[in-house]
């Protein structure tokens, strides 16, 4: 009778595992996305004060969050001064600077953030403000699946 039991049992030990992920939360709703070993982030967003589109990308892996470019296209308040190159309408500055296991960013409306993970959009900021947070952290497999970004 025990071995049965054992049986029954495996499928909710396997879902309580722990799996790395990367979680988007947005005042206070949190997804995830099963992290890869080199995951390519990408946050895009308009700038509050010149109106113009940001592209902030990131590399996650399983050790954190290193920044990696930024692309904007005018020099106004908040924004840099240097670049390296120019791609099309976007100044492009190349950095690998690590940030840690999360990372965020405070968005009003007129934002409109989008964040992709691998390509693939998981985050539309809805039509409030709020704190967006992106982070590298560990939760059990059924949980992953339950709030699976997109």
């Amino acid at each position: 009778m025990k071995k049965p039991f054992l049986f029954l049992l495996l499928p909710f030990i396997v879902l309580l595992l722990p799996v790395s992920v990367i979680g988007v939360e947005f005042s206070g709703n949190e997804c995830y996305y099963y992290l890869e070993p080199n995951s390519t982030l990408e946050v895009h967003y308009t700038h509050s004060v010149s109106l113009t589109k940001v592209v902030d990308v990131y590399r996650v892996s399983g050790s954190g969050i290193y920044f990696t470019k930024e692309m904007w296209q005018e020099f106004l308040a908040g924004q840099p001064l240097d670049f390296q190159y120019k791609q099309g309408p976007f100044y492009v500055k190349e950095t690998n600077e690590f940030l840690g296991k999360s990372w965020s960013y405070w968005f009003i409306p007129i934002n409109n953030a989008t964040i992709s993970i691998d390509g693939k959009t998981v985050f539309v900021q809805p039509g409030t403000d709020g704190v967006l947070e992106i982070k590298v952290e560990k939760v059990p497999l059924i949980l992953s699946v339950a709030r699976r970004c997109g």
